[in-house]
């Protein structure tokens, strides 16, 4: 079953999906992503190009993720034991394995939430779990000759419903007890503006292209290369959502390092 099937036996199914580029998680050129999902089956047949990735919409969806993070299959006892710690049960639901060895696991939910990536922990190195109710690639895409697949038995549709926990974590708000509207008296330098705008982030659709700018920037600094290696990385886990994969960062870092040092 290529992508395009597969997206109208979702479509027929009532879920709503949206395309991605060849051969990669990005949306299509000119499109918003998950914001753009449909389940109307002659739209599907008339746009969806069969060679292209598959997103499901997890919000519109009534769907929440939980992504399970790891570079490879020896560290998945590890974040395992960690979810265990912190009595984050997963019910068996539908599952995928993902490029890098991780785990997706979908889960229905009684009500719409709203698109967010929220990050349960970080054990270091693109290793931990988080909670995602944006849009996420599935099953048969396929990224670098990885193709996704489910893991076990459970159709989406009959998907578990979420453990209480996941709404918990997503009704917590970050700590508000400093003003954050406060201002130092200062001249605000172009420095100071350049890093309030990398603060604000970016999210899924411009990801790429908007790192690529900071990435080119940090060495437009005269910073070390390992510096920005290490800040281009803090920034992709902070300050994009959903995060690139260690992998693009890399890329994207190798390629301006290339044109910098030609």
């Amino acid at each position: 079953m290529n992508t395009k099937q597969k997206a109208l036996q979702l479509a027929k199914n009532k879920f709503k999906v949206f395309q991605l580029s060849h051969n990669s998680k990005i949306p299509l050129k000119n499109s918003h992503g998950y914001k753009d999902a449909t389940n109307d089956i002659d739209l599907i047949k008339q746009t969806y190009h069969k060679q292209n990735n598959l997103g499901l919409a997890l919000s519109q969806n009534k769907l929440v993720l939980i992504d399970i993070d790891i570079s490879n299959q020896n560290q998945l006892k590890e974040v395992l034991i960690e979810l265990k710690k912190r009595n984050y049960n997963l019910p068996q639901t539908y599952t995928e394995r993902t490029q890098s060895g991780g785990t997706h696991l979908i889960y229905k939910t009684n009500k719409s939430l709203t698109p967010t990536n929220k990050t349960l922990f970080n054990l270091g190195n693109h290793l931990g779990a988080e909670i995602r109710t944006d849009g996420v690639i599935i099953s048969p895409s396929c990224v670098a000759e990885y193709i996704y697949k489910p893991i076990n038995n459970i159709s989406l549709q009959d998907a578990t419903k979420a453990p209480r926990w996941i709404y918990n974590e997503l009704q917590q708000h970050p700590n508000t007890d400093f003003h954050y509207k406060i201002r130092v008296p200062t001249n605000k330098y172009y420095t100071g503006k350049k890093l309030d705008e990398i603060a604000k982030g970016t999210g899924q659709g411009n990801r790429n292209n908007w790192l690529t700018g900071v990435i080119g920037w940090l060495f437009g600094t005269g910073a070390d290369p390992e510096t920005v290696y290490q800040f281009a990385h803090a920034i992709n886990d902070t300050f994009i959502s959903p995060p690139l994969k260690n992998k693009e960062v890399n890329t994207i870092f190798k390629s301006i390092l290339r044109r910098m040092t030609a």
